[in-house]
């Protein structure tokens, strides 16, 4: 079966859906002018990039840039359910259709930016999902003033599979044990809050 549009419902086709996007595209900016951008650097991410948005004190937007070794390999985008399902409700549109947007809305906005924070280029989205269950904001890691650096020796063997004599192994190979240190942090305190 041949479907045939004649040019008059193509331009009102194409007309209506600009404006579908450009809506969500304004409620988009909206939403993400009230959140905080975190930002895990390669060595505390398995030499892998990236950033999550804290709204509204909830983690709705998540991407991930892979690496492989130096080079980029793909980025991953996703975002809350609640947030599309919102969109599609409302503007009575199918969820993929509110994905593509988004996903082309954060690569043409966001990319460049978080390209100029880190200090790579050639970044790009290419997958987006959606995940279903929002979480309380992950705090950054910080560390403790005066802490030792056996003390954070100690907090790593604790809280990871690794025991003391690989943890200095690593530190001697030119890891940093800050951002050793670091990284467990935000792997315990994303335990506690996800309960993964």
């Amino acid at each position: 079966m041949k479907i045939i549009i004649t040019e008059q419902q193509y331009r009102k086709l194409n007309k209506s859906s600009e404006k579908i996007s450009s809506y969500i595209i304004k409620y988009m900016n909206q939403y993400i002018s009230k959140g905080k951008r975190k930002i895990k650097t390669k060595p505390r991410n398995y030499g892998n990039l990236s950033e999550v948005w804290c709204i509204d004190g909830k983690e709705t937007i998540e991407v991930y840039y892979y690496f492989n070794g130096d080079n980029f390999d793909s980025g991953r985008l996703l975002v809350s359910k609640s947030i599309v399902d919102l969109l599609s409700d409302l503007l009575t549109i199918r969820r993929h259709y509110v994905l593509n947007t988004i996903a082309e809305w954060y690569e043409d906005t966001m990319v460049d930016k978080f390209e100029a924070i880190v200090g790579e280029s050639g970044l790009s989205i290419d997958d987006i999902d959606v995940y279903e269950r929002d979480h309380e904001c992950i705090p950054a890691a910080e560390k403790p003033e005066g802490i030792s650096d056996e003390e954070m020796i100690d907090y790593i063997v604790k809280n990871s599979l690794y025991n003391k004599e690989e943890v200095i192994e690593r530190i001697g190979s030119g890891e940093s044990l800050e951002d050793f240190y670091l990284h467990i942090v935000d792997i315990q305190n994303m335990k506690r809050i996800t309960g993964f």
